[in-house]
């Protein structure tokens, strides 16, 4: 019995020493056989926070730039399309030798201006109407508020005539107009008809 007793610490301490070793056991080695600590996740886990971080960043700043660029094209767009549809009313008017109490050239340039929706337009600063009799070459042009020959720009029964209008558009986005010479947009809006036989004391 003395020698039982006697043999049981032996035996903790082997049991335990095991346990120590099975833990050891498990750690990695390098090729020399030294124990290397284990590695921890938390090192991993950051560099893969911040790499995210960075590639959210740069997704970010591409997606706000497509999406800025939608807008813009979608707003010139309309821009054009009301600039173009407000030139072809004026000559339609125009064509039928009418004028709202002033002159003709006065009369194109109010009715273009009342057609268009888009905000800081000045049709009477931009404009140029140019006319060509019926079976003539002289050209009489009138631009930007210059009357450049004879009276009567807007044209004379069966006349040709022309209109044209250059608008210059800011751009509403700063970041796609650093894009754009000067900040915006410049485009030309034109419309070609021929005066109907209206009375000729209509010309101007």
């Amino acid at each position: 019995m003395n020698a039982f007793w006697l043999a049981q610490p032996m035996r903790i301490a082997s049991v335990c020493w095991g346990d120590r070793m099975g833990k050891f056991n498990r750690r990695r080695l390098d090729e020399t056989g030294r124990v290397l600590p284990l590695k921890s996740g938390a090192p991993r886990f950051g560099s893969a926070k911040g790499q995210a971080m960075l590639e959210f960043a740069f997704v970010s700043i591409f997606f706000l730039l497509l999406v800025f660029a939608v807008m813009e094209y979608g707003w010139l767009m309309f821009a054009q399309m009301n600039v173009q549809q407000a030139v072809d009313d004026g000559g339609r008017y125009a064509s039928t030798g009418q004028n709202n109490g002033t002159s003709r050239i006065a009369s194109i340039v109010t009715t273009i201006q009342n057609e268009i929706g888009v905000p800081g337009v000045n049709v009477a600063q931009n404009i140029s109407i140019c006319s060509t009799p019926s079976g003539g070459t002289t050209q009489t042009c009138y631009n930007s508020g210059l009357l450049i020959g004879n009276i009567g720009a807007a044209g004379a029964p069966n006349a040709t005539v022309k209109i044209s209008l250059t608008t210059p558009l800011p751009l509403i986005t700063p970041l796609i107009s650093q894009f754009f010479p000067g900040g915006g947009y410049s485009f030309t809006s034109s419309s070609t008809f021929k005066n109907e036989p209206f009375s000729p004391t209509s010309t101007d």
